[in-house]
């Protein structure tokens, strides 16, 4: 008898266990999406995880492998932070540097005022890493509604005096491997630099400022489509296609040369950044600050209780929020160089893309080595180098005018920039013959994995909140199969292509939104209904 009850007793023990344990992971569940629908699931999804990285030695410029951390690190560090040698600078470079050390004007800006900081602080992310303070932003946030006064009074005396304070320059390096690199290479490391997060809304008050000035002046270049105000990758792509066609309407040859400036954002040389500002007549007490920003900066890496430090002497502070306009204010130059008739060039940050049309092939190379010399030159002048690993040229052999077997021949630095059948420009992979077939294999193939691996976490983490697969469809899987519309969105007078796109989004919405069995039915319903009464959702929204 009392064997019968104890076992009657555990088993309802073992029951009640199991529903806690339930209870308990589906509260897990819902506290992980409650807030953020694409938080750890979508991530583990998207394969979105950084993995933890793992330094080894690596080589230095010996071609000697590092035998220690400290070693290791500084070789990292040297070869991703370049040093500003004012000896080897050229006469223009001298002339250039001696303007920024004599600027001066009359024009003072005003101060900063609450309702600016009061904006600076709403548009930073929160959740953030913080700086070597520790101070996160959400810190400074109740801090500055309990009382405005404190960051008003400290950053207006920063603007008075000129100065960035010291401790606001310094930056905590983290390490990431690139994927797919050899890690024993210096360079197969990305640095990320976490400033404090006092000195990044001081940033942003700067960038405030001079865009402001840059734009009054009509300074902002047009042609430049990163980090800019109604700019972005599709408006990049679209400028792309516009001058792509122009030569296809004028049934004229036209090829596409891909380049890339070697580690811009870290190698920018800030005499240049500050020759533009005097250029665009800039107050003395914004030049000051900006000035005093850019010396004496540094990074500290933390391994353990290790801390090792190293001057910053080059580039646009990692991780600041002014650097985008920085960089920008040096590549608008390139921008403004004068270019051979029948050329078109556009630059999304460090990454340019010059198109060249003439009546023939001989035309094409003459206009493309032309406008290489000319970059060269303005490389030359900012402290600056091309990557020509990274360069590419890709003729347009639709309509047969130029053949890939018999290309323009056009170099740079004596090396003849490789020929390709498809370049990817800004997420969209553009090939010869305009087709877009690479780019549409592309979206369908991630498009499946993305779904596959959705659908294998839905019954772990999104039972019973099967609406949250609808907002991962319109929030990612859409944007991502209209992505770059502005430049393949000719190719759905197509009925192959139209029917293509409309099967990629029919199926991550049948097999998401009919995993559990329990709603399959009304679901099923749900989803049917969409379909029959969107049946070209994306296409009719791309035509019109």
């Amino acid at each position: 008898m009392r064997r019968i009850v104890y076992k009657k007793q555990e088993a309802h023990f073992k029951l009640l266990i199991k529903q806690k344990c339930r209870a308990s992971f589906e509260l897990f569940c819902q506290q992980l999406v409650a807030n953020n629908t694409f938080d750890l699931p979508y991530k583990i999804a998207a394969g979105k995880i950084r993995k933890q990285t793992v330094l080894q030695s690596v080589k230095n410029s010996n071609g000697q492998y590092t035998n220690t951390i400290e070693e290791t690190i500084q070789t990292i560090v040297q070869a991703l932070f370049s040093t500003d040698d004012s000896t080897q600078e050229t006469h223009v470079q001298r002339k250039k540097r001696e303007a920024v050390n004599t600027y001066s004007s009359t024009i003072l800006d005003k101060h900063f005022t609450k309702q600016e900081i009061t904006y600076a602080i709403s548009t930073m992310k929160k959740k953030k890493a913080p700086g070597i303070d520790g101070i996160s932003i959400e810190i400074i946030k109740e801090l500055h509604d309990m009382n405005p006064d404190i960051l008003h009074y400290t950053h207006n005396k920063c603007l008075e005096l000129g100065i960035f304070p010291e401790t606001w320059k310094k930056g905590k390096l983290i390490i990431f491997n690139k994927p797919g690199k050899d890690p024993s290479l210096p360079n197969a490391y990305r640095p990320i630099c976490l400033l404090s997060v006092l000195g990044k809304i001081l940033g942003k008050l700067l960038v405030f400022r001079i865009t402001h000035l840059l734009h009054k002046n009509n300074r902002l270049h047009k042609q430049q489509h990163g980090f800019r105000n109604g700019r972005s990758c599709e408006t990049a792509n679209f400028h792309l296609w516009q001058a792509i066609n122009i030569a296809l309407q004028e049934r004229v040859p036209v090829t596409l040369l891909s380049l890339d400036v070697q580690g811009a954002f870290d190698t920018a040389w800030r005499t240049s950044i500050l020759f533009q500002l005097t250029q665009a007549n800039c107050p003395q007490n914004i030049f000051n600050l900006v000035r005093n920003y850019f010396t004496n900066r540094s990074i500290h890496y933390f391994q353990d209780e290790e801390v090792w430090n190293f001057d910053n002497q080059r580039g646009v502070p990692q991780g600041s929020c002014s650097g985008p306009l920085f960089w920008n204010l040096v590549m608008d130059a390139a921008l403004d160089l004068p270019l051979p008739q029948g050329s078109h060039i556009q630059t999304y940050a460090d990454d340019i893309i010059v198109v060249i049309r003439g009546k023939e092939k001989e035309e094409i190379e003459t206009k493309g080595n032309a406008i290489l010399e000319k970059l060269l030159a303005w490389g030359a002048e900012h402290n600056l180098s091309f990557n020509i690993q990274k360069a590419f040229q890709m003729s347009i052999t639709f309509g047969g005018r130029l053949n890939l077997r018999n290309p323009p021949i056009i170099s740079i630095n004596n090396h003849t920039i490789q020929v390709v059948n498809n370049i990817k420009y800004l997420g969209v992979t553009w090939d010869c013959c305009l087709t877009f077939t690479k780019h549409f294999k592309a979206l369908r193939d991630k498009t499946d994995s993305l779904t596959y691996k959705l659908s294998t976490l839905a019954n772990e983490f999104y039972s019973k909140r099967s609406g949250l697969f609808r907002k991962i469809y319109y929030g990612a899987i859409e944007p991502y199969l209209l992505f770059g519309v502005e430049a393949w969105g000719n190719r759905l007078k197509l009925n192959k292509i139209r029917d293509s796109l409309n099967s990629l989004q029919r199926r991550p919405l049948i097999k998401m939104e009919s995993i559990h069995g329990h709603v399959r039915d009304q679901i099923g319903r749900n989803c049917a209904c969409h379909l029959s009464a969107n049946p070209h959702h994306f296409c009719r929204w791309v035509c019109s």
